[in-house]
């Protein structure tokens, strides 16, 4: 009889998800455990299952004496040490693209939350404000969106923009004749960053956190949005500079913010104290649908990863 793996689940997935890899290897769910804990879990796993709450760090993979796998229930792999996990001979994989109608659906509901005021207004009345005539906002028709990004969330965020009547722009990191005629089709116009954060009535961050977007949006590029404008990000903490982006928030040369992503994951941030910020705890993919998805593929890969077999999200 052949052994079964030993899977140690550390973040949320899908309960079908973990029903079925609980039908073929030994799962062991510890939902973001200390560092230490961790290292004693990866110490006798074959698989770790992570979202983004869990960081698989070098001293993690060392410890992992029989790992085999580390598997990322989402897109970003940047909570993973990829660099540790080639060293040692631990495969990566990833679910790419599975969440993006959730995270573009959510980017749109911070748009209408941060112009409209809507989350502001929701805890006034809670608190017996009644202040309609200062909450006040902009529709979206005929205004100008901004898409930072054009992959798979980007490029719905763009289309569902368009759908109310919006101007998108949007910039990418590989532009060409091509590119730029693919996205006429879609109705979207490539321009260049400076450009778009220049015309955009709201800019909208969909990029992932790579050695090129860090620190992407600073101090100079905030500059150059108008006093009424908007940024949502719902790329990774670490695009946005978020010292800058409170001072201008703070100092009112942007007009509000919506994130659902942030440097640190936990606690209050500064942006609380403020009006016009709309915060949420990295939620884009948090749908029932998008993790439905997202655990079918992962049970997928990762008994195919197990088994030796090909995987097609293979990161490393």
């Amino acid at each position: 009889m052949t052994k079964r793996a030993r899977v140690v689940v550390l973040d949320p997935v899908d309960p079908d998800a973990l029903a079925a890899l609980a039908e073929a290897h030994e799962v062991e769910v510890r939902i973001r455990p200390g560092h230490d804990e961790l290292l004693a879990l990866a110490a006798g796993a074959d698989a770790l299952v992570v979202r983004s709450g869990v960081r698989v760090t070098a001293d993690v993979i060392r410890a992992g004496q029989r790992l085999r796998v580390v598997a990322r229930a989402g897109a970003g792999t940047e909570n993973i040490d990829l660099e540790a996990a080639r060293e040692a001979g631990v495969q990566v994989l990833n679910v790419p693209g599975a969440s993006a109608e959730a995270v573009a659906e959510l980017a749109l509901g911070l748009l209408l939350a941060v112009t409209r005021n809507i989350a502001r207004a929701d805890r006034q009345i809670r608190d017996g404000i009644w202040d309609k005539p200062n909450l006040a906002g902009p529709e979206l028709r005929d205004h100008v969106l901004g898409v930072v990004g054009q992959g798979s969330i980007g490029s719905r965020i763009a289309e569902l923009a368009n759908g109310l009547g919006m101007r998108v722009l949007a910039c990418v990191a590989r532009p060409s004749p091509e590119r730029d005629a693919a996205l006429r089709e879609r109705g979207v116009e490539r321009v260049e960053l400076p450009e778009l954060l220049t015309a955009a009535d709201a800019v909208c961050l969909s990029v992932p956190l790579t050695e090129h977007t860090r620190g992407l949006i600073g101090e100079a590029e905030l500059a150059l949005m108008g006093t009424g404008s908007y940024l949502v990000d719902v790329s990774r903490g670490g695009v946005v500079d978020e010292a800058a982006l409170l001072r201008a928030l703070r100092e009112k040369t942007i007009a509000g913010a919506a994130l659902d992503v942030h440097s640190r994951e936990s606690g209050t941030p500064e942006f609380a104290a403020l009006d016009n910020v709309v915060l949420t705890p990295h939620i884009g993919a948090s749908t029932t649908d998008a993790q439905a998805k997202v655990g079918r593929i992962l049970v997928r890969d990762l008994n195919a990863a197990l088994a030796g077999g090909s995987v097609a999200n293979r990161v490393c």
